[in-house]
């Protein structure tokens, strides 16, 4: 699961928070540009179906998938703007919403304390 999920992304585009695209239209294009790799494939049923289940977010893998993934994105927003291309703070306000574990909040609430105080010693 953790590897296809992504796999919505081979056509349809990795999509923001800025974007601002209606969920049902985003499933919509991924789900297209995940038959369209996967259907193709041995198997392939079986991954839609994970893939499937990724988007529902009902299971606990799914929901565990998501929150990690979301990490990633967390880190990698991070990482950007340390090195000062941007400023992502969508991207923590997103994120904040997502996890439900306490050692995830940890790590967003450290990486938050690391973005206040790189603000304060700005030039």
């Amino acid at each position: 699961m953790a590897l296809i999920h992504d796999f919505g992304e081979i056509y349809a585009g990795d999509f923001i928070p800025h974007d601002r695209i209606e969920p049902n239209q985003k499933y919509q294009l991924e789900k297209q540009s995940v038959l369209q790799v996967l259907s193709k494939l041995n198997h392939g049923a079986e991954w839609i179906a994970l893939w499937e289940e990724y988007e529902k977010g009902e299971s606990t893998e799914s929901q565990f998938v998501r929150q990690i993934d979301r990490l990633e994105m967390l880190l990698q927003a991070s990482v950007y703007e340390h090195q000062g291309l941007a400023n992502l703070s969508e991207f923590f306000t997103s994120t904040n919403q997502v996890f439900a574990t306490s050692p995830l909040k940890s790590i967003l609430n450290a990486l938050e304390e690391l973005r206040a105080n790189l603000e304060l010693h700005k030039p």
